[in-house]
């Protein structure tokens, strides 16, 4: 009776000490080296002008809102409350960042160290339960892990948040501590809206573990907190409309309509992502009960009808490595309580399948390493950008293109007001300053585009254009 309802068994040893010894410099060695490589792809891609305003630009905005003890908004989402966005109340922690060092690298680096941490709450249960060449080859595994490292490449995003969060309820699940799991389960509800289905996921787990009452009360909070996000998206939001529901078929407005995919392009693209996902941990981390905790995650991306959705290149996959990786820590322990030899090696042919699936899901010659001092420092792009703003009053309100905008943001950006440019925008709707790179296309609209934008624009009296390099600075008229 206690195997069926005990899905997740309770480990008959005491726990040993996670920091002694060659097990604690494992933790913290791993924790620091994930954080810098995930610092220096995150920093390699903002210098070399590759961050964007959807949306390094955003979470900046939102920060500085944060940090101003207001409630979020962007002027890139043409000002519009951010919690009628997405409910992600928890990116509140930014707000302390950003007034530390207002420019959008802060948030970079934190982003950074939390994805750090939750490589090395892997290590940390790692090394609890198995050898320490295996759990070294599992925490290397989760650092290289194509999630976390998509993550880190695309800007910064409120799913970061959740990786530590989900490192420790997997621990917890994994060694039975009911009561952690299900707290540490609870603040991922404060994170996004579709994290409710996970936390929801934890209670039938304790559940089925005849922790009934536990798990009764959990699944009432995670229904409640998802009754709350949106019913609080509802609300907030100024159109009173759940746009992000038109991702999944709905008739509500949406900023980016999908475009229409064909049907085996769509279930091509769908076939990746789920085969991304199950071999980047080395494909047995599945046959643990933990990794239900992926389930919904991976669901509603493959029930969207947006096609960014099914793509394991972009940030959605970072919720997954600590989930992932735990569970692989779980088959692994059982594992080795009937052939211990095979552990170190098994665990090994994962960690080499996390790394070959990075390289098969992102670009490499796109993720910066901490030798290349390029990495770490504003590129070409980035001192063009601010040496042709540079003439502009501090704290300018200003239209910028996508790929522009976050380089205006900060103290060193010059702290400008910057609202989203669209080429389709009237002109008396925009500021008197638009800033275009024409050296690229944007959301929304061609390198093409821009150019006849820019054409049109500039024939009409009253309007200067100056133009520094690929940066377009147009002023215009009153």
């Amino acid at each position: 009776m206690t195997a069926l309802r005990s899905p997740l068994p309770v480990p008959r040893a005491p726990l040993p000490r996670p920091l002694a010894g060659a097990g604690g410099v494992l933790v913290v060695l791993a924790g620091a080296l994930s954080a810098l490589l995930c610092a220096s792809i995150g920093l390699g891609h903002f210098h070399r002008g590759d961050a964007t305003n959807y949306d390094l630009g955003i979470f900046s905005q939102s920060a500085a809102s944060w940090a101003r003890l207001q409630l979020p908004t962007s002027g890139v989402l043409g000002g519009t409350p951010l919690l009628g966005d997405h409910f992600s109340p928890a990116t509140a922690v930014f707000g302390p960042v950003w007034a530390a060092w207002p420019d959008p690298r802060s948030l970079v680096l934190a982003q950074a160290l939390l994805l750090g941490l939750g490589t090395a709450l892997v290590a940390r249960c790692a090394v609890r339960h198995l050898p320490l060449p295996a759990a070294a080859a599992v925490a290397a595994g989760a650092a290289v892990a194509h999630g976390s490292l998509a993550a880190a490449r695309f800007d910064v995003h409120e799913v970061c948040l959740a990786v530590p969060l989900l490192a420790l309820c997997a621990t917890a699940l994994l060694e039975g501590r009911h009561g952690a799991a299900a707290l540490w389960s609870l603040p991922l509800l404060l994170v996004k809206e579709d994290m409710g289905a996970t936390v929801a996921v934890v209670a039938v787990l304790l559940w089925l573990r005849g922790r009934r009452r536990l798990g009764l009360a959990l699944g009432a909070a995670a229904v409640a907190g998802v009754v709350v996000a949106f019913a609080t998206m509802l609300v907030v939001d100024p159109a009173h409309d759940l746009s992000r529901l038109a991702a999944f078929g709905g008739s509500a407005r949406t900023a980016v309509a999908p475009e229409p995919v064909p049907v085996g392009e769509a279930l091509r693209a769908r076939a990746v992502l789920v085969l991304s996902a199950v071999a980047g941990a080395g494909v047995l981390w599945v046959a643990s009960p933990v990794a239900l905790l992926a389930v919904p995650t991976l669901a509603w991306r493959l029930v969207s009808v947006t096609p960014s959705y099914w793509s394991p290149g972009l940030h959605y996959g970072a919720v997954l490595v600590p989930v992932a990786a735990v569970a692989l820590v779980d088959v692994l322990r059982r594992v080795r309580a009937r052939r211990p030899r095979a552990v170190a090696p098994l665990a090994v042919l994962a960690a080499l399948a996390s790394a070959a699936t990075t390289a098969w899901v992102l670009p490499v010659g796109s993720l910066s390493m901490p030798w290349q001092a390029s990495t770490w420092r504003p590129g070409p792009y980035v001192q063009q950008v601010r040496a042709a703003t540079a003439a502009l009053p501090a704290g300018s309100r200003l239209a910028a293109d996508n790929t522009s905008g976050p380089y205006l943001l900060g103290e060193a950006g010059g702290g400008h007001d910057v609202v989203g440019w669209s080429v389709d925008a009237p002109l008396e709707r925009l500021p008197g300053v638009v800033v275009l790179d024409v050296s690229r296309a944007s959301t929304g609209v061609s390198r093409a585009g821009k150019l006849a934008w820019l054409e049109e624009v500039g024939a009409l009296p009253g309007v200067r254009v100056q133009r520094t390099g690929d940066t377009v600075v147009v002023h215009l008229p009153g």
